[in-house]
Formats: C-alpha cells, sequence, structure tokens
C-alpha cells in the first residue's frame, strides 16, 4: 500500500544552477548532496554503465525533487522549445500566495516562461 508520494527524478544539465533555482530562488531546501558517485550498485539501478553522477534532493510543500547531473555517460539536451504535446513532463505546478510578485520576483532572476501567469479556478 503506497502511503504517500515521496519525489520526482529530474536528470539536469548543471547541477548546482538546478539547485540555485529549486533552493535559493523557490524555496526549497537542500538535504543532501553527492559530487561523483561511482559504484556497480549504482550502475545496476539505473541500468547504465560508467555512470558518473552528481545528485541532491531537495524537499518543500510535502514533497522532493532528486536531481541528478550524469558526467558520464553525458545526457542529451532538452530542446529548448519542446511542444507539450511530447512525450515527457510538460510542467510544475504551485499554490502560491502572490502568483504576480512571484512572477515579477523569478523573472527578474532569469527564470524564463511560456506566458505570464494564468489563473485556474478549482
Amino acid at each position: 500500500m503506497i502511503r504517500q508520494f515521496h519525489h520526482t527524478a529530474i536528470s539536469v544539465s548543471d547541477l548546482d544552477r538546478t539547485i540555485h533555482f529549486y533552493r535559493d530562488l523557490l524555496g526549497m531546501k537542500l538535504e543532501w548532496r553527492i559530487d561523483h558517485r561511482r559504484s556497480p550498485a549504482l550502475e545496476k539501478v539505473v541500468g547504465l554503465k560508467n555512470v558518473d553522477v552528481s545528485y541532491a534532493m531537495l524537499s518543500g510543500w510535502g514533497g522532493n525533487i532528486e536531481a541528478f547531473e550524469y558526467h558520464s555517460p553525458a545526457g542529451r539536451p532538452y530542446p529548448e522549445k519542446r511542444p507539450v504535446c511530447d512525450h515527457g513532463i510538460t510542467h510544475m505546478a504551485f499554490q502560491v500566495e502572490n502568483i504576480d510578485e512571484l512572477y515579477q520576483r523569478l523573472k527578474s532572476q532569469g527564470v524564463r516562461f511560456n506566458s505570464p501567469p494564468q489563473i485556474v479556478r478549482d
């Protein structure tokens, strides 16, 4: 029986930049970080050979994000203009106190958006 959702894992090109975004801009907590891990057990879990990976767990709002930066084998870049109809994660959604304030703060920090905030009512 599943008790609760624990985490989502994402593969990223720059772990430091990812931590900065989720911790410094969104307010998540960095639980731990491991740099350049290599092990046969890890290779077995991820199904890849010659794995060299740095990864971190960030927590907040009842869930966690685990971010992986693969140094070997190197990951392929995510297409910058990938349409949301393509398979894969399309978005993350947060309930916030003041969406316009948060949008302006993130935008001023260089975060790119597909559109200005859209309100979705229950």
